[in-house]
């Protein structure tokens, strides 16, 4: 009789969690992808396998109507077709050849922007040279990737938005890791079957119902990720513009020094290429109307220890306030496609074949002549 009642618990206990064990199998193995994510993004990116090569699933082909990030599924949502391709190494690019490397965040892996809209391919289109979309990643990353020891690029820039730019790592910070993380990579990605067990697993452990399930939650209570000024939606509001130190302009000197050091040292031209917050660049829609002075500062203290950037900044500011050009999507902190071909063509300038590979002079195109 006892040994009966143990049966009876196991099988009701078994029924209990059967559908809280089948169901993540279920959204493998049965409903599209994409079925509860708002993004590409989140779709194809690595959630817990973080031993892949790369940030997303490699070999990815997907199309789908998205929505921006700050206001998912609300009445500011602006929705756009967009489609990715990512590569055999799991970043967002057709092909894996390259001259010019760009690292960057989410902003270089094209947020939002479908694939011809991406940094990668329209400075492709201008330079008539293999770009390559090595994001979201680090400069410590790139220098742990044997396949680029092997076979370096050109030129490497390294872009941030504004925001992130303090956060930047330093040369060696984390370095370990990097290199761990190219030695499973290249393990994972020389097998289809080891690719196929890690992008399953790595689904199975997304849970996408209970993550929406949270995120209606949430909404529903009113918190939200946004703040509203004049019908646009921002990040970080009137935090955004606030004055940094000196010493940490300082510091992130050093850091950006670093990166040029370490490329010199491998032959590599370096180029440093910080993108605006919307913030910044749509500061009077702010109540204070403050202007942000970060890039600026230092950029006058890059400028003096030769280090080359391009004054992103002053492009984007002249574009909206003379030609009230929109640069960012109302629902979304990430550049849109004007921005990026405006940066594409200040980038496009400073890597002509008249500029030798050695030049660290700091180059500006005004683009509103």
């Amino acid at each position: 009789m006892q040994h009966r009642g143990v049966r009876k618990l196991l099988l009701k206990l078994t029924l209990l969690l059967l559908p809280f064990v089948m169901w993540p199998l279920i959204e493998v193995f049965i409903l599209p992808m994409n079925f509860f994510t708002f993004r590409i993004w989140e779709t194809i990116s690595v959630n817990t396998m973080k031993v892949m090569p790369g940030p997303f699933y490699p070999n990815i082909y997907m199309k789908m109507e998205e929505e921006g990030e700050l206001a998912p599924r609300t009445q500011f949502s602006e929705k756009r077709l967009v489609e990715w391709y990512t590569d055999e190494y799991g970043y967002r690019n057709r092909d894996s050849k390259c001259d010019v490397l760009l690292i960057g965040d989410s902003n270089i892996t094209g947020a939002k922007l479908t694939q011809d809209e991406t940094m990668a391919e329209v400075l492709e289109r201008m330079l008539q040279k293999d770009v390559y979309s090595f994001a979201p990643a680090t400069m410590n990353r790139f220098l742990a990737t044997e396949r680029f020891q092997e076979d370096p690029p050109e030129v490497v820039v390294v872009s941030s938005i504004e925001r992130r730019v303090p956060e930047l790592p330093a040369v060696g910070a984390n370095g370990i890791n990097s290199k761990l993380r190219n030695i499973t990579g290249t393990i994972i990605g020389s097998s289809q079957i080891l690719t196929s067990f890690a992008v399953t697993a790595d689904r199975v452990s997304k849970l996408g119902l209970y993550r929406r399930t949270l995120a209606n939650i949430d909404r529903n209570l009113g918190n939200r990720d946004y703040i509203v000024y004049n019908n646009e939606l921002f990040m970080e509001g009137e935090y955004a513009n606030r004055e940094y130190s000196e010493e940490e302009i300082m510091r992130i000197s050093d850091v950006l020094e670093g990166y040029k050091n370490a490329l010199d040292e491998r032959g590599i031209r370096f180029l440093f290429m910080p993108i605006p917050n919307k913030e910044n660049v749509y500061y009077k829609m702010l109540p204070s109307q403050k202007e942000a002075t970060f890039l600026p500062r230092l950029f006058a203290e890059l400028e003096k220890r030769n280090i080359p950037y391009l004054d992103t900044q002053s492009t984007f500011r002249q574009l909206h306030e003379q030609k009230n050009m929109a640069l960012y999507p109302r629902d979304d902190a990430h550049w849109n496609e004007k921005a990026v071909e405006a940066a594409a063509s200040l980038l496009a300038n400073e890597l002509q074949p008249q500029h030798s590979k050695k030049s660290e002079k700091k180059h500006f195109v005004n683009l509103t002549k």
